[in-house]
């Protein structure tokens, strides 16, 4: 017997597709502030208690003391279970999807048993 494993993505109204390769221009078009995120999806697959979040965030180094620019990135951060299991940043939301259902391909899979007779 075969399970599916679907994976429902939900987008903001915040999520702007013509900006995928520039996170930069959601700092720029005010969507999020100076060293602020913003959830731009909620992925879900609660066949086995999985969630992400898809977001964009801008980083300012120098609040930390760090030395670096200021850079705006996507990232996702993924849970299952109620844990916390990662948050990831990309330079574009392709990487950052394909990361999503690279690590839900991944969690769906499930683990080898012992062989069924025959």
């Amino acid at each position: 017997m075969r399970q599916e494993h679907a994976l429902a993505v939900v987008w903001s109204a915040a999520y702007r597709p013509a900006w995928d390769a520039t996170p930069e221009a959601y700092v720029e078009g005010g969507v999020v502030g100076w060293s602020r995120s913003r959830r731009l999806a909620r992925a879900e697959d609660a066949s086995i208690g999985f969630k992400a979040y898809v977001g964009v965030q801008h980083y300012d180094p120098s609040r930390w003391h760090v030395a670096g620019a200021p850079r705006a990135v996507f990232f996702v951060s993924f849970f299952q279970g109620g844990h916390t299991l990662a948050l990831r940043t990309f330079p574009t939301m392709d990487v950052a999807l394909a990361e999503l259902r690279r690590v839900h391909a991944g969690l769906a899979v499930p683990l080898a048993g012992p062989a069924a007779p025959d």
